[in-house]
């Protein structure tokens, strides 16, 4: 008997010896969910271009005061209401910081196209390499454009260049130019011509408010 109890004992003291003496006990941490609204906010929306003049192709820059946008302007996917927008531009809007050039612009180049009031169009779609397409309407023309974009949660933006020409706005170039003839030459740098180039840089963005619970 007495053996048995010894047997037992040291039975016992091995296996407590073996164990850690502590319960563990796994800490599962659940991912926090956000429930976003996202809604287009034409304060925070922003369209920049950039003409080109002088045979060495230097910028001058612009924008736009009003620009009028249609579409999906809430949800819960940001791609979704950027692919939804469509926009019009009232060409009077245009802004170079100099009232005697915005005159100019608006009246002898888009004073030259016809129904060009509004520069209009709509977003194409959002491809997954980064591209964008967006289909824009002047002088009677629409076409396609391509350009970059990024789309990172509530901050969209996207980068292209055009060519007027290809809407037929030649005459407008034409009719600018020989306007500003002395201002579009580059005569310390050795232009003996003026020159407006018909390549436009276009830079737009806008930033969703974004709202979470």
């Amino acid at each position: 008997m007495r053996h048995l109890l010894i047997l037992g004992i040291t039975a016992s003291l091995l296996f407590t010896s073996c164990g850690s003496g502590e319960e563990t006990t796994e800490t599962v941490v659940e991912p926090t969910v956000e429930n976003c609204l996202y809604t287009y906010n034409p304060a925070m929306t922003k369209l920049d271009w950039t003409a080109y003049k002088f045979l060495r192709k230097a910028g001058v820059g612009g924008t736009f005061t009003t620009i009028n946008v249609e579409g999906n302007k809430s949800g819960a996917n940001p791609r979704t209401i950027i692919e939804s927008l469509s926009f019009s531009i009232p060409v009077n809007s245009v802004e170079t910081n100099d009232p005697g050039r915005n005159k100019k612009i608006d009246s002898l180049f888009f004073g030259t196209l016809n129904n060009t009031s509004l520069l209009s169009g709509e977003v194409v779609s959002l491809n997954e390499n980064g591209k964008a397409v967006l289909r824009v309407t002047m002088n009677d023309i629409t076409n396609d454009v391509e350009g970059d974009y990024t789309l990172e949660d509530n901050v969209f933006t996207f980068n292209t260049e055009i060519n007027v020409e290809n809407w037929n706005a030649q005459a407008g170039i034409i009719s600018l130019n020989e306007a500003c003839k002395d201002l579009h030459t580059d005569v310390e740098n050795g232009d003996t011509e003026s020159k407006l180039w018909s390549d436009v840089t276009i830079s737009f963005s806008t930033e969703l408010t974004k709202k979470c619970d």
